[in-house]
Order: C-alpha cells, then sequence, then structure tokens
C-alpha cells in the first residue's frame, strides 16, 4: 500500500530536543530517538489530543506512524487533525469514542477489538490505548494497533475442528450422578464408575469425589459444585481427573440443580471421558501448526478440483489468500506454458488413485510467472478418493542461480581460456617480430582480445549485480518515460546507426531500473553485431492482455542485421546449455535474466525481410 506525504512539522514545543550522548545523559532518550522508533515500529500508532469543551470532550488525531498507514490505508496528512466522527461511519466512530472517554475516565491503560472494513478487507484489530498526564490530567492518548484477524481466523477453524470431534464423543463412556442435599448422599451410575475405575457398587462421599479430580483442578470442581447448590447455576466445563487405578483423563463434566418449592433439593450431572478427543485436538493443532507454517505451499481441493484449504506459503508464492482461492479452482494460477495434455496427464494420473510429480510453470495473481516443483496425491477414505493435496516449492529463483552458476562457469572456463590463449600466442609471436607493420597487428590483436576479456568482465559484474538486488514488491517503471529518455541516448551513443524508439503512454510496467539496463544491452547488441553501414533498429513497446495470461507488456528490440546465430536460441528457449548448445557470451543471458527477475520471459524471432527481434516481456504493475 502506498502511503501519503508527510507534512512537514515541527518538534513538540514541550521539551527541547536532548541531543547529548547516552553517556552524557544516562539511560534517558532524545526526542529525535523518539521520532526513529515511532517511525520503525511495527505496530500501528496513533496520537490523539483530549480537547474539553462546555460540551464534553473531543478527540483529535494528532498524528500517525507508517505501519498505521499501510494497515488502514489512512495517511498522516489525510487523518491528522480529525476525529473519528469525520473519518469513520457512525457506528464505529460511537465506539472509537466510547473506548476513549473509558481511557480518559479510568485514566488507565485500556483494550478493546473492533472490526474495521479497510482496504485490504474486513479485518479485526486489537487496540491497546494508553493515557499521557500532564498535572494528573489526560491531555493525549497512544494507540497501539495490531491485526488480529488471522489469530481470530485460526480461532474460527479450531473450533469447527472441535464441533466435528463432537461426534467422535458419542462413542465415548459416559456416566451420571445425583447428589441429595438432604443428605449428602452422593450416587454414581456404572458408567461414571467405569470412567473413574472404581469397583462396581461404590458410591464416595463428595468430598472423596472431588479428590479424584487432578491437584490443579480441585478447587475448581469444588467451586462449581458450590455454586451450583448455593446460588442454583449450572456448569459444563472439561477438567482432569486422576482414576483409582491411577491413569489421568479428560473429562467433560456437568451438573444442575433440581427445584422444587423454589429451593435446590438435588444436584445431578453426568460425566464423560474426552480424553480420546483431546488427544485428537492436540494432534489437530500439532498438525494444522506444521502445515500453517511450512515452507512449502500446499492445497487441498475436493475430488472435482475445488480448493477448500491453501496455506500461508501459498498465499505468499502465489499472492493470491485463502479468501480468493478457497472455493475456486487451482486453474486460477494457471500460465498457460502448459498444453491441454499436460493437464490432462495430470488429472488422468491423480484420478487414477496415483501420486503426479512434475515442475511447471504458474503465474501470480500480479502476473509474474514463477517455477514451481508440484507434488500431487489423491486422499482416500475406504479406497475411495474424497480429496486431492498439492504440495509446492518455488524454485524460480533456484533454477535461476543454477543457470547463473552454469553459464558464468562456461564463460570463465572457455571464453577466458581461449582469450588467454589468443593474447599468449600473439606476445610469444611478439618476441619475434621485426616489422613494424606486422608488430603493429599483433599489439592490436592482443589489445583487442582484452578488451573482450574487460567486457566480459564487466558483463559478470553486471549478472552479479543483477542477483544481488532485491526487488520491492510494489515496483514500478513508467515505459513510455524511460523510452523516450533512452531515444535521445541511443543518438548519442550510436551516431552511425538509424535507431527509431516509439514509446506509449500509460504504460506501467512491474520492474526497475534493470529493465532499462537489458534494452540498453539489446541495443547494443543489435548494433555491434550489424553488418550493414547503417544499421536500422527499432524499439516499441505494445500492452499485451489476455483472459488466461494476465496483463503484459511487450518491449520489442528489432534489427535488420544477419540475425541471431542458430546455436544462440534454443539455449533461450529451452532455459539452459547443454554441452553442443551455449552461447558466445552473456548477452542474451543477460536479457533473459532480467526479464525473468520481474516473472516475465524474453522470445527470440525472425525480423522480416532481415535481422532478429529480441522481445521482453513483464508484467503491467498491479
Amino acid at each position: 500500500m502506498t502511503t501519503g506525504d508527510r507534512p512537514d512539522k515541527q518538534p513538540e514545543p514541550t521539551a527541547p530536543a536532548d541531543r547529548r550522548t547516552p553517556s552524557d545523559r544516562g539511560c534517558s532518550t532524545t526526542l529525535e530517538e523518539y521520532e526513529t522508533i515511532f517511525h520503525a515500529v511495527e505496530d500501528a500508532v496513533f496520537l490523539l489530543d483530549v480537547e474539553r469543551s462546555a460540551d464534553g470532550r473531543t478527540y483529535r488525531y494528532r498524528r500517525v506512524n507508517p505501519a498505521y498507514e499501510t494497515l488502514t490505508g489512512l495517511t498522516d496528512t489525510t487523518i491528522s487533525g480529525r476525529t473519528s466522527a469525520e473519518m469513520f461511519d457512525a457506528e464505529t466512530a460511537a465506539s472509537a469514542t466510547e473506548h476513549y472517554d473509558a481511557c480518559v475516565e479510568q485514566a488507565a491503560t485500556i483494550e478493546y477489538e473492533t472490526t474495521l472494513s479497510l482496504p485490504s478487507g474486513e479485518r479485526t484489530l486489537e487496540t491497546k490505548l494508553t493515557p499521557t498526564t500532564v498535572d494528573e490530567t489526560v491531555e493525549q492518548l497512544v494507540g497501539i494497533v495490531r491485526d488480529i484477524t488471522e489469530q481470530k481466523r485460526r480461532e474460527c477453524e479450531l473450533e469447527r475442528s472441535r464441533d466435528l470431534l463432537e461426534k467422535a464423543e458419542r462413542l465415548a463412556a459416559v456416566g451420571g450422578w445425583e447428589l441429595d442435599l438432604q443428605s449428602d448422599d452422593l450416587r454414581w451410575t456404572d458408567g461414571t464408575r467405569e470412567i473413574f475405575e472404581v469397583e462396581a457398587g461404590y458410591d464416595p462421599t463428595l468430598s472423596e469425589a472431588i479428590e479424584f479430580y487432578h491437584p490443579d483442578d480441585r478447587d475448581r470442581i469444588r467451586s462449581f459444585v458450590e455454586t451450583c447448590r448455593d446460588a442454583g447455576e449450572p456448569y459444563d466445563v472439561v477438567l482432569r481427573i486422576v482414576t483409582a487405578a491411577g491413569n489421568e483423563r479428560w473429562v467433560h463434566t456437568v451438573g444442575e440443580p433440581v427445584v422444587v418449592d423454589g429451593e435446590p433439593v438435588v444436584l445431578r450431572g453426568a460425566v464423560r471421558d474426552i480424553t480420546a478427543r483431546k488427544e485428537r485436538e492436540q494432534d489437530l493443532r500439532l498438525f494444522q501448526k506444521a502445515v500453517e507454517q511450512a515452507g512449502h505451499g500446499i492445497v487441498i481441493t475436493d475430488r472435482e478440483g475445488t480448493i477448500e484449504y491453501v496455506n500461508p506459503a501459498y498465499e505468499r508464492d502465489s499472492g493470491y489468500t485463502r479468501t480468493e482461492a478457497v472455493g475456486r479452482n487451482p486453474r486460477l494460477v494457471k500460465s498457460g506454458k502448459h498444453d491441454q495434455a499436460f493437464y490432462e496427464e495430470l488429472w488422468e494420473t491423480i484420478s487414477s488413485g496415483e501420486i503426479w510429480e512434475h515442475e511447471l510453470i504458474n503465474r501470480r495473481k500480479s502476473g509474474e510467472l514463477y517455477h514451481v516443483e508440484q507434488t500431487i496425491a489423491p486422499i482416500t477414505d475406504d479406497d475411495e478418493i474424497t480429496h486431492f493435496v498439492a504440495i509446492e516449492s518455488d524454485v524460480t529463483e533456484q533454477r535461476l542461480r543454477g543457470q547463473r552458476l552454469s553459464v558464468l562457469n562456461r564463460i570463465l572456463r572457455h571464453n577466458i581460456r581461449n582469450g588467454m590463449n589468443v593474447i599468449q600466442g600473439n606476445a610469444t609471436r611478439l618476441r619475434n617480430v621485426s616489422d613494424a607493420d606486422e608488430r603493429d597487428a599483433v599489439l592490436t590483436a592482443i589489445e583487442d582480445q582484452a578488451a573482450e576479456l574487460l567486457k566480459i568482465s564487466d558483463n559478470a559484474a553486471a549478472v552479479r549485480d543483477l542477483f544481488q538486488r532485491d526487488r520491492h514488491p510494489d515496483v514500478a517503471c513508467d515505459v513510455g518515460a524511460m523510452l523516450s529518455r533512452l531515444a535521445s541516448d541511443f543518438d548519442d551513443d550510436h551516431p552511425d546507426a538509424d535507431i527509431t524508439v516509439t514509446a506509449p503512454e500509460h504504460v506501467t510496467a512491474q520492474a526497475d531500473d534493470r529493465l532499462e539496463t537489458a534494452i540498453r544491452m539489446a541495443v547494443d547488441n543489435a548494433v555491434v553485431h550489424n553488418d550493414r553501414p547503417e544499421p536500422e533498429i527499432t524499439v516499441s513497446a505494445t500492452p499485451i492482455e489476455g483472459a488466461n495470461t494476465g496483463d503484459w507488456v511487450d518491449i520489442a528490440i528489432a534489427d535488420d542485421g544477419p540475425g541471431i546465430p542458430p546455436q544462440e536460441r534454443p539455449m533461450v528457449e529451452r532455459d539452459a546449455e547443454t554441452q553442443l548448445v551455449h552461447g558466445s557470451g552473456l548477452e542474451l543471458w543477460h536479457i533473459y535474466w532480467v526479464a525473468k527477475s520481474f516473472g516475465g520471459e524474453m522470445r527470440i524471432t525472425d525480423n522480416d525481410p532481415r535481422g532478429s527481434i529480441v522481445t521482453l516481456r513483464v508484467p503491467v504493475a498491479t
């Protein structure tokens, strides 16, 4: 989310800025340090001024930090000096004012939860509100806000899991009991005796029955029974017991009074052994935690292929939230890079009960392409397929890193070795050359080869820079403005070439300055390797839209030269080099890696009637 510009504000006049060193001022903190903390803290923070008048109190937003802007979409400029009623709907504003009043009146920190409709969707927020007092009067409120939406969602999912486990409880042992309040006689049914593992016919006293509960739970069950007896309030709780045989179990126990003529005369209740359920819940929590924290994306669908669950790793890799993915088909990340036969084979494999493993190319919500290693397995119940689970790992960076190492290794071993052989051979030849013209020719050959090696070194350094830099997820590049700027540079760099640049309007690519570097490299390559007296180069950008492919922009560099050698093309088309097929330099690979780093691709086609077209396809910024 993009935050607004922050207006210039002077430090609060309440105290001068303390610019002493930590050793001069002990453990105190300067205003500058507070300002740094205010901007750097990950929690959303807002400051409220408390204004008092004859009509009551008014709360005005004083400042909010960048984390608050990111969370709510409300910038410091937008919200500063305004009240809740001016920023939110009436119900939200009234609720906020109620909490602010409580904090002021109590002069103490309070915590509360709210649900707001934000740009990112409906979110549950937890707020801790702390008063700041001057002469025992609350002058300001400091609010710290945390997004607990995911925490609440997980609690709801766990609760739904508990509801499913309730069905299993019906198979567990159930017992009953009755306490006569006149005689204090306690009677147990056989089911209760079985749960507590006591002999048949045994009826304990109330004190003896309480002793069967776990030492940490005895005071609780005693309090529940007394409240039920004295105040007529029923109870329904889960506690631990230690049976007569020394076995620890979990029980669900309930109790309620039987009232006659307005007075409780008997307490009756039931006890159920839910140890198996508690163990299943523990296993479920452990499994859920493992799945939620797994580094691999996990998707569960029904047998028809409708998504029922995705984990956070899948949300991170695909860009689709759980809410956006659930209820849809996995084809929402389909890239268009695999034909129908590919997916038919996939479906035929898993439908027959077999496991399918493959590497494929998917498309993120943002439009970027990414490579995953995916395994899909059927989930069966009584040999019938009920669901499918897919586990996938994003290997895009891994593949690009492997390509880089392979290509750089080949360049260092092959091209540099050959270049040094040329330099060495000419240096040896130089020792025996007496003719000035021949000596100049040998020296020129050495200089040319040294320049080529330096070029390889520069290209390798550029590749290293490409892979060392991280790309910001919200990065954007105005393609039209970039090409317009490059047009004049091309005229200066290549005065002997006819370079035509077509710059589109209102096209923004999801890329940074490395896209410009790749375009420059493609144009330089087209000019240097052109065999015409006046090379003709065209550079253009074309927006591409497709329902199944996302929105892209194609940047094409076309030339009228001899064309890219045939042995260079397969390496890009196959995403890999072989012993027999590899490029002579790093330029094409560099351009290819730039496109890939932005989730795009590079293509090489023939130009008509002569030459080649290098096209970089990158996603349009969202």
